[in-house]
């Protein structure tokens, strides 16, 4: 029995030690240990975002806080660099509960919800694309809290993260224009300097191929004859450029990004034209959904016959096809819309939708534009001298899909601009059977043309007289997208759009009289343009 006894005694007094054990590992005390794993050679630029954290709380939650960032010699970055940097946190989220589960509290108070805490971005830093850390390495100083029975426990990690940024190296090198004529026996004699975008520019330049015919400016990228070279005749070079980091030795190869012509007497050069994105616009039906290269949207359907649906009037069949065509385009589609049938016109709002495009690629070097055909067909105007509809233009730079606008005229997905008072059009001169058919065209203006035959009352004050007649006329329209819009993600938008409300009735002596018009489309394109030295 004594023996039982003293054995209850040890069995008990080692569970006041393991007691007393657990419940001083239990006690809140200041985080410890704070440990990231490093980011090494990121780029300048660069978005950069870390592995989530590890450290001691003790099991409680803990809060990150981004006090400063140093460099390596410990001086302290500029305010300005912390906007771009994020740390994440902790989100808690309610789920509701169905009262009749019978869920209750320890005071039998029902429970209706169940809250859930996401910690997987706790502590995650992400530095934002376009941040102006130069390269080098900085030491990020994170404060982490934690709090338990209303009380604060925190501890300052000085250098928790360590970040190290390289150079942005050169991914586009761009000579403009392409090819570039270099004069035999003229000291002056010079390419443009090489552009190069979005990259660090403490860079040296050099030749990798040539190198015994041309000679490179280091700083400048400019080429030029080699001082050892022996003309005999015109030679056509191709050279391939090194692009070294002046900060890290790291280099890059560009090819065929540039031709140079020799000759003994100055020759001029030939300029590129690219026409990208020419899609056939081939549909099939009068309503489709969308065809090669482009959706429809529908938000009044009116009364016509066709909304952005296979060509039905004879009147569009005459269209020649223009030289920028692609060979390969052979089904190549006039799209037409209608916005009447037979003596009665009823409102109607419909989109071509573009497919978006980047263009981000022509953005050095070239001229950029978008380009289209259309004809305004069969317009008769109101009783005050309106069209009753026009064709609309419109570019977006954010456009990310779905329905543009909704039938009160609210604008739902993206920013759009309208463009048809910047356009540069032209007036179809030549005829087939008597039937406008495209080139020739006339002198080119600005703004694309009222629809009808310009004659009569203006209360929009756009009618030009001295432009003649758009009724069923070929019109050749280019926009000349600006730099601001040279994204990846453009987008080109058409809406034919009706002003009037009710029903036109185009008979004589009826109380409102005029007729909507046919719109006939073709050979949509983005064309990119180098221009002369």
């Amino acid at each position: 029995m004594y023996t039982y006894k003293r054995l209850l005694f040890v069995l008990f007094c080692l569970t006041m030690v393991s007691c007393r054990t657990t419940l001083k590992d239990e006690l809140p005390s200041a985080p410890r240990n704070l440990k990231y794993m490093s980011v090494s050679n990121a780029r300048e630029g660069q978005e950069v975002v870390t592995i989530a954290p590890t450290v001691e709380t003790g099991g409680l939650l803990p809060k990150f806080e981004l006090l400063s960032v140093t460099r390596e010699d410990g001086s302290l970055v500029d305010a300005s660099l912390l906007q771009d940097i994020r740390i994440g946190q902790s989100t808690s989220t309610e789920t509701p509960l169905d009262p009749e589960l019978g869920y209750v509290d320890g005071d039998g108070n029902p429970i209706t919800f169940v809250s859930r805490v996401n910690s997987a971005n706790n502590g995650v830093i992400t530095i934002a694309t376009g941040h102006k850390f130069s390269p080098g390495d900085y030491f990020f100083n994170i404060k982490v809290t934690t709090e338990a029975d209303g009380r604060e426990y925190s501890t300052v990690f000085d250098k928790g993260f360590h970040l190290n940024v390289g150079p942005l190296l050169p991914t586009i090198l761009v000579y403009t224009p392409k090819n570039q004529n270099l004069v035999y026996g003229d000291p002056e004699s010079r390419t443009s300097a090489a552009i190069m975008p979005s990259a660090n520019p403490d860079v040296t330049f050099e030749l990798a191929t040539e190198s015994d015919k041309l000679t490179i400016n280091k700083s400048t990228g400019e080429i030029s004859i080699a001082p050892g070279y022996v003309y005999s005749e015109y030679e056509s070079l191709h050279p391939t450029i090194r692009i070294v980091n002046n900060y890290s030795g790291e280099a890059v190869l560009f090819k065929d990004k540039l031709t140079v012509v020799v000759t003994d007497t100055p020759q001029e050069m030939p300029t590129e034209t690219i026409y990208f994105f020419y899609p056939t616009l081939f549909a099939t039906g009068s309503y489709p959904t969308g065809g090669d290269g482009f959706s429809v949207q529908t938000i009044r359907a009116g009364n016509g016959e066709d909304i952005w649906g296979e060509l039905d009037n004879s009147t569009g069949r005459a269209f020649v096809r223009p030289p920028e065509r692609p060979a390969e385009n052979t089904n190549q589609t006039v799209l037409e819309t209608q916005t009447y049938r037979l003596a009665a016109s009823e409102p109607t709002t419909s989109w071509l939708v573009t497919t978006t495009q980047d263009l981000t690629p022509y953005k050095y070097g070239y001229k950029l534009s978008f380009n289209y055909y259309y004809m305004p067909g069969f317009h008769v105007y109101m009783a005050d001298g309106r069209a009753a509809d026009d064709l609309e233009v419109y570019i977006s730079t954010d456009y990310k899909g779905g329905t543009i606008q909704d039938a009160a005229g609210n604008w739902l997905n993206g920013t759009w601009t309208q463009v048809n008072e910047q356009m540069r059009c032209q007036k179809s001169l030549g005829l087939v059977n008597n039937v406008s058919s495209g080139a020739p065209w006339g002198d080119e203006f600005i703004g694309t043309p009222y629809p009808g035959n310009q004659t009569g009352a203006d209360p929009d004050g756009k009618k030009r007289p001295a432009l003649g007649t758009f009724y069923n006329k070929w019109v050749k329209c280019a926009y000349d997208i600006l730099p601001e819009q040279i994204t990846n993600t453009v987008t080109v938008a058409f809406r034919v759009h009706s002003r009037f409300a009710g029903k036109l009735e185009n008979v004589t002596g009826s109380p409102i009289i005029g007729r909507g018009g046919h719109y006939f489309f073709t050979d949509f394109n983005y064309k990119a343009e180098e221009p002369k030295r």
